[in-house]
């Protein structure tokens, strides 16, 4: 079975070092699902720019020809980027294209795009992390990409066994975190769909705090708090929902993932979540690299001209 845990990520983004990095300050980045995640990455890394996540058939209407556009389809044949990159190729936008191949690869030839290609044999876009992240970092900010690789030199070593949560896990899951930490929550949150075929969701606080807790009472739900270096005030609302939520009797798992910095929050923190995902689809004892229901709304969507 494919193990995530023995890939050499250093190596693979090493690969990547001499790109051509590209001087923007506003930028696009065009995904969905494992694709799309990377925006949210990027735009917490380098918050010293304008960076716009687009998941959506079509382009934002102020994009014009002063932001870089970033498009990336795993597969290369996701059809809801593949529209917007059709749509920036109209406008006349700078372009680049990240694939392992499919129609996204065959366009870009044709139109003569910045194309990057990417190795197929991940067993889903999710676990291309965090390959494409470090070609995203080595085109836009080379100090942040060699910050990357110094974080995945025997990255092995410092990741966090999260693996002895999985028996506490009988319900539906809801996660919270802050609003800088919020790609991992949406990766823990893909992962349990896909890995676990489990249902989960996620809040960000302080956000949420503004309305979720009303609705808080003894729930069928469990509750993971993600606990990394917060800036005090989202240390004490996160304490006080722990509080609050244990007081009605939930079930509530608090993950450790405090680093050095926010950079390897996000990164050792996504990739220590693995431990507990897929240790939870053994137990669960399905397969997670096979995604029954989102192949057949593809074969679905397929059908409709």
């Amino acid at each position: 079975m494919y193990d995530p845990f023995y890939l050499d990520y250093y190596s693979i983004i090493k690969k990547y070092e001499n790109i051509e990095e590209l001087n923007y300050k506003k930028v696009l980045i065009s995904g969905m699902g494992g694709s799309g995640i990377y925006g949210d990455y990027t735009k917490q890394i380098l918050n010293d720019r304008e960076i716009v996540v687009c998941k959506d058939y079509f382009l934002p209407k102020f994009i014009d020809k002063d932001w870089l556009t970033i498009f990336i389809s795993y597969s290369g044949d996701t059809e809801e980027t593949l529209n917007c990159m059709n749509e920036a190729i109209n406008n006349g936008n700078k372009i680049i294209a990240i694939s392992s191949g499919g129609e996204m690869e065959k366009i870009a030839k044709e139109k003569n795009l910045y194309y990057i290609k990417i190795d197929n044999n991940y067993p889903a876009t999710r676990y291309t992390f965090p390959v494409i992240l470090g070609i995203i970092l080595s085109i836009l900010d080379k100090k942040k990409y060699y910050e990357l690789l110094e974080i995945l030199k025997n990255y092995r070593e410092r990741l966090k066994d999260l693996s002895i949560f999985v028996n506490d896990v009988k319900n539906p899951i809801m996660i919270y975190t802050d609003v800088k930490h919020e790609p991992v929550a949406l990766a823990l949150k893909m992962h349990l769909n896909e890995d676990a075929k489990w249902f989960s969701e996620y809040g960000i606080i302080s956000e949420y705090n503004h309305h979720d807790l009303e609705g808080i009472s003894k729930l069928n739900i469990d509750f993971i708090l993600l606990k990394f270096n917060y800036y005090e005030r989202i240390e004490y609302r996160i304490n006080y929902m722990k509080d609050l939520l244990e007081m009605y009797g939930n079930n509530v798992l608090l993950f450790d993932l405090k680093y050095r910095n926010l950079m390897e929050e996000l990164v050792l923190g996504t990739l220590s979540l693995r431990t507990f995902t897929l240790k939870l689809a053994e137990r669960n004892n399905v397969d997670p690299y096979h995604s029954k229901n989102i192949a057949g709304l593809k074969a679905f969507l397929k059908n409709i001209k």
